[in-house]
């Protein structure tokens, strides 16, 4: 499979793509005006729009040989609305007071820069498609409700990692968050102590018959917020516990959801007087690509034009990726050059992102 050679992606153009897609605010359910805006720079670009009815962007163009989907989400995480980006140098932050929004948009500005590259070099390139999803940072709804009957390719690169291009994640684990609502019964603390059921004990021994942190090196469980209570000298009646497991392992991760279910069932046992409510729900399952597939091997080759080897790992993060593996898409997550994702530390590396952009422009240029 060769790798034809291509124009240099512009730098100067791939900065202001990236900070005038910054400038427009796109928490997570506020997508509207930057999708408007990336529809209108994909058709201006020769794409066919085929936007689907949750607000997903789509765009298809023709070319020669097997297609490939490029995908980047458009939502950014809080605090996102009003970011205003400081460029130093090789380095673009925010003020501070926000996050920067690279993440996700460096992978969007990537892919259309590559794409105006190569329509400016005329050179012969695959067909492709370009999604772009709604709401990613909150579980992947865009992905979940994409118009998948609309789209051809079978294998993807999703936009949307840390670090350099050349980190290409091939595994990533499946995904269970819970909650559970525990109900004792409040009582004076100081007068009648005895006549309480205290729901926080109940959820202290629900965390310590967890298996809560690392579990291996491919599964974890985590319990994120616990409410309770109402007042310093009440016996807690309502307690609140919301967590989360993964496991790159289909099997284990069912194993993790299995004791979760197993603890709250021996707890209500124990405190019968008390009442212990739970939901379970698997937002995502497992992907697994082996350095040997031919898909993974081309991403390889394409790196190693650039001068770059490839790093082939897996990521303890689910993305939109896991669901067009699920989909039947072979998908992989690449680096764009942002660092410190979901804080108002997050930057942004210009020569990464140029170099994600010139990745993403081999890519297509590969027939």
């Amino acid at each position: 499979m060769g790798i034809q050679s291509g124009n240099m992606v512009n730098r100067e153009r791939i900065v202001k793509t990236l900070l005038d897609l910054i400038k427009i605010d796109s928490p997570s359910g506020s997508e509207d005006k930057v999708a408007q805006e990336l529809t209108a720079q994909l058709a201006a670009l020769g794409g066919i729009i085929k936007n689907d009815t949750y607000g997903n962007v789509i765009a298809v163009f023709e070319g020669t040989g097997e297609p490939l989907l490029l995908s980047a989400h458009m939502d950014t995480v809080e605090p996102g609305r009003g970011i205003e980006p400081v460029v130093d140098g090789d380095v673009i932050t925010s003020q501070g007071e926000t996050v920067l929004g690279a993440d996700p948009k460096a992978g969007i500005a990537a892919i259309l820069e590559a794409v105006a590259s190569i329509k400016e070099s005329g050179e012969k390139h695959r067909p492709f498609e370009v999604v772009l999803t709604r709401e990613e940072e909150t579980g992947s709804e865009g992905a979940q409700n994409l118009a998948y009957e609309k789209l051809q390719s079978k294998n993807a690169v999703v936009f949307d990692g840390d670090a350099e291009v050349f980190h290409v994640n091939t595994a990533a684990p499946g995904y269970y968050k819970f909650d559970a609502t525990i109900v004792g019964r409040a009582a004076h603390a100081g007068l009648e102590p005895e006549k309480g059921i205290s729901s926080i004990i109940i959820a202290s021994e629900m965390v310590l018959a967890l298996p809560v942190g690392r579990i291996d090196e491919e599964s974890t469980l985590n319990i994120g917020i616990i409410k309770g209570g109402s007042a310093r000298n009440a016996v807690p009646e309502k307690t609140e516990v919301t967590g989360e497991t993964r496991s790159r392992d289909s099997q284990k991760l069912e194993k993790q959801a299995q004791i979760f279910r197993d603890v709250c069932d021996e707890l209500s046992k124990k405190y019968v007087e008390a009442k212990i409510e739970y939901t379970l729900t698997k937002n995502f399952s497992s992907f697994s690509i082996p350095d040997s597939d031919l898909f993974v091997r081309g991403i390889g080759e394409a790196l190693s034009s650039l001068g770059l080897e490839s790093k082939f790992e897996p990521t303890g993060g689910g993305s939109d990726a896991n669901f067009f593996n699920a989909k039947g898409i072979k998908a992989v997550v690449v680096g764009t050059g942002v660092r410190d994702m979901h804080t108002t530390k997050e930057n942004l590396n210009i020569p990464e992102m140029v170099q994600a952009a010139g990745f993403c422009e081999k890519l297509l240029l590969v027939v």
